[in-house]
């Protein structure tokens, strides 16, 4: 277990001293603090459009929803190469010689990658809960809604992304999965499945849609009796999201265990 968490602490500091990481996330975050607190941009500007307590959580789902369009295109990139560089530096083969299993490896591998990438968004999502408030434009409660539904919608997108980030690299050029990343996230999460065949609507829409809806209530300005998605399907979607995350981890255990014996 010592070895596990070793590996998950070494790739967590590899990853989150990445100065790409924190130039890519800026420019990102950024733009976000600017539509919340810039004067004419941010809640609370339109008299129609002012957070209260009564819609207070489908302000939170809503703030969380929209950093989903942008941030997890970085996510993936980013992590794209954290699995694929051990074999391109030779690092797997000398892992291989000690007595780190595969199973620890990549479990360790995961954990260390999806700390490092979510925990510089999640003290983000905190500051903003705490500047919403400070400056008028949000109840304060704000403090600890936005981190909840970040916590609902953003970390099982992260999640979901990153698994895929380390596996599909192993089996295609990074560049190529990097490119395809990008696109497959606006397909399946964002384009209207009534005009383009896509998977959003579907349970694998790993965007948040469902959890917004289903649990925060979506958009403050559309009625419960238009919302497409139930807390049931919400949680189900979740369940989804978790399962293909194992399935695409157990993928690499059996690639990793047969690129092993062929070497």
């Amino acid at each position: 277990m010592s070895q596990f968490f070793a590996l998950a602490l070494h790739e967590f500091r590899m990853s989150i001293r990445r100065p790409g990481l924190w130039v890519a996330y800026g420019l990102v975050m950024a733009f976000y603090t600017g539509t919340l607190l810039l004067p004419g941009s941010g809640p609370g500007v339109d008299p129609q459009d002012v957070v209260t307590r009564k819609n207070l959580w489908q302000y939170a789902g809503m703030f969380t929803y929209q950093f989903n369009l942008f941030l997890p295109v970085v996510v993936g990139i980013l992590a794209a190469d954290r699995m694929q560089r051990d074999f391109r530096l030779g690092v797997r083969e000398l892992q291989n010689s000690t007595p780190l299993g595969p199973g620890k490896y990549i479990l360790g591998k995961y954990l260390g990658v999806l700390v490092s990438l979510f925990l510089p968004v999640f003290l983000w999502v905190i500051a903003l809960a705490v500047l919403l408030p400070a400056l008028g434009l949000a109840p304060l409660a704000m403090i600890y809604a936005l981190p909840v539904a970040s916590l609902a919608i953003m970390l099982p997108a992260y999640a979901f992304v990153i698994a895929f980030s380390l596996a599909c690299p192993l089996v295609m050029p990074l560049r190529v999965y990097q490119i395809l990343f990008v696109g497959y996230w606006f397909w399946g999460n964002y384009l209207n499945p009534d005009v383009f065949p896509t998977l959003n609507g579907t349970l694998l829409t790993a965007g948040g849609v469902f959890a917004y809806q289903g649990f925060f209530g979506g958009f403050p300005m559309i009625a419960p009796s238009e919302l497409e998605y139930t807390a049931r399907a919400a949680s189900l979607n979740l369940v989804v999201l978790g399962m293909c995350v194992l399935a695409v981890l157990a993928a690499v255990y059996i690639f990793l265990g047969q690129k092993a014996r062929r070497a």
